[in-house]
């Protein structure tokens, strides 16, 4: 093996570490896109709210003066919604609840739940 070809060989590699650990990097995505600074109370009924890690996924049918839609919500963790509160039994889809969120930043629908407000007041 010439010195030159370990080189390559060497250089090819390091190449191919980065390439991989840039890839695993952005598997994880970043909260940027929500507007934390704000809080906007959201109403609506349940159609599906799926309860697992790395986050929740809540969709609500809301009613507003854009119409009437399902949107997505992103929220905490199982573990997070858990300590807060949460029982599995808590919430059903046809539910009307109201959550407060951190919105997107580009002003679309959706946003991070920071708080869901039951009907009879219960919070978490």
């Amino acid at each position: 093996m010439t010195a030159r070809f370990a080189k390559e060989l060497a250089s090819g590699a390091l190449l191919a570490a980065i390439a991989s650990f840039s890839t695993s990097a952005q598997a994880h995505h970043s909260a940027a896109q929500f507007d934390f600074a704000q809080t906007v109370r959201i109403d609506g009924v349940v159609k599906e709210m799926r309860v697992a890690n790395p986050h929740i996924a809540l969709f609500l049918e809301v009613k507003d003066g854009k119409g009437t839609r399902v949107i997505e919500y992103e929220g905490h963790s199982r573990n997070n919604v858990y300590r807060r509160g949460w029982r599995p039994d808590m919430v059903h889809t046809g539910d009307t609840i109201s959550i407060d969120i951190a919105p997107m930043r580009t002003g679309d629908d959706g946003g991070y739940v920071k708080t869901f407000i039951l009907k009879d007041g219960t919070e978490f």
